[in-house]
C-alpha cells in the first residue's frame, strides 16, 4: 500500500524580512521531517479603479521579474542555510491567500510570516496569513518576525475539550515526539465570563475545575497511551485563554521559551460560521513563539 500522507512544507515569501524569518522556519521543519520544501510566491496586479485600457503589459512583467527575484533570493539563503533540504519553487500569478490555500491541501504542514510586503499600519497580523490560518487545508504554522527560538523548550497545547481541539491534540502529540520534547496541555476556562460575580461563584468555580480537569485527563487518555515516551504535563487554569496561555509560555524558563504553541482553529465557545475564533486570532497576534493552528478538517 502506499504512503498517501503528504510529503511538502508549504511556505509563502514575497521578499520580505519577514517572509524569510519563515521560510528559514519552515526549512528546519522540513529537515526534521525529511519533507521537500515547497517555496511559493504569489502576485496579483493592483487594480486601482476600473481599468478602461487594460494593464499595460510591461507592468505585468515588472511585477513578475519583481517576483521571480524575491523568489531567486529566497531559494538561494535557503540553500545555503539548509543545503540539505529538498527543494522545490513555484512562482505565481494568484492572489497570495487562495493560492497558498490551495497549495495546503497537499502539505504536511503551512508556514507563512506574521507581515508581508504588502504592509497596511492598521493591521497587526498581515489578510495573507490570517486567511491562511483561518481557511488552510493543513495545520498552519504563522511565525513571528522576532519568535524566540528554541529546540529544547516544551510544545504547549491549548485545548478546550471539544472535538474542535482533538485535531491539535493529535497534532501536539505528534510534533512533542518528533522533538523529544515535555508537552504541556493547558485547559483554561473563563470563571468570570461563566459566573460573572454572582454568590456562590466561588465554590462553583472550585466544582467546575474539577470538571474541567476531567474533561482534560479523557481528551488526553488515548493520546498518552499512544505515545507513552512522551511526558505530560496537565494543567487546567482560569482567565481568558489567550491571555492566559499568552503568560503560561512567557513564564517559561529563561532560555526555554514554547518550541510552538498548538492550538485548534475554534473552540466550543465559537460560532458555527466563524472558521479562526478569538483565541487562535489573539494568539498569532500576539505570540512571540511559533503558533500552529489545527482544523479539525486539516488535520490529515
Amino acid at each position: 500500500m502506499s504512503d498517501s500522507r503528504p510529503s511538502v512544507v508549504v511556505v509563502g515569501v514575497d521578499g520580505s524580512k519577514e517572509s524569510m524569518v519563515a521560510a528559514r522556519w519552515a526549512a528546519d521543519e522540513a529537515v526534521r521531517r525529511q519533507l521537500t520544501l515547497r517555496l511559493i510566491h504569489a502576485f496579483t496586479v493592483p487594480i486601482v479603479g476600473v481599468p478602461a485600457y487594460g494593464i499595460p503589459p510591461d507592468f505585468t512583467e515588472g511585477m513578475q521579474a519583481a517576483g521571480r527575484a524575491a523568489l531567486d533570493a529566497a531559494v538561494a539563503e535557503i540553500r545555503q542555510s539548509h543545503p540539505d533540504v529538498a527543494l522545490t519553487e513555484e512562482l505565481v500569478n494568484y492572489d497570495p491567500r487562495p493560492a497558498l490555500v490551495e497549495a495546503s491541501a497537499e502539505a504536511a504542514l503551512t508556514v507563512v510570516g506574521t507581515r508581508g510586503g504588502g504592509r497596511i499600519p492598521e493591521v497587526v497580523l498581515g489578510s495573507v496569513a490570517l486567511h491562511v490560518a483561518a481557511h488552510g487545508r493543513s495545520p498552519v504554522a504563522v511565525i513571528a518576525p522576532n519568535h524566540a527560538r528554541s529546540t529544547k523548550g516544551i510544545v504547549l497545547l491549548g485545548v478546550d475539550g471539544s472535538g474542535t481541539s482533538e485535531a491539535a491534540v493529535a497534532y501536539a502529540f505528534d510534533e512533542a515526539a518528533l522533538r523529544g520534547a515535555q508537552l504541556d496541555a493547558v485547559l483554561v476556562w473563563d470563571d468570570i465570563a461563566m459566573h460573572g460575580f454572582a454568590r456562590g461563584a466561588a465554590d462553583l468555580g472550585v466544582l467546575e475545575d474539577q470538571e474541567e480537569h476531567a474533561v482534560l485527563a479523557e481528551q488526553l487518555a488515548g493520546w498518552r497511551e499512544k505515545y507513552p515516551d512522551v511526558p505530560v504535563r496537565q494543567l487546567v487554569l482560569r482567565g481568558r485563554p489567550a491571555e492566559v496561555l499568552l503568560k503560561y509560555a512567557a513564564d517559561q524558563p529563561a532560555g526555554l521559551p514554547p518550541q510552538m504553541v498548538v492550538v485548534g482553529s475554534r473552540g466550543r465557545g465559537g460560532l458555527t460560521g466563524l472558521l479562526l475564533g478569538s483565541t487562535s486570532q489573539r494568539l498569532i497576534c500576539h505570540a512571540q513563539w511559533p503558533v500552529v493552528v489545527v482544523r479539525r478538517e486539516s488535520s490529515g
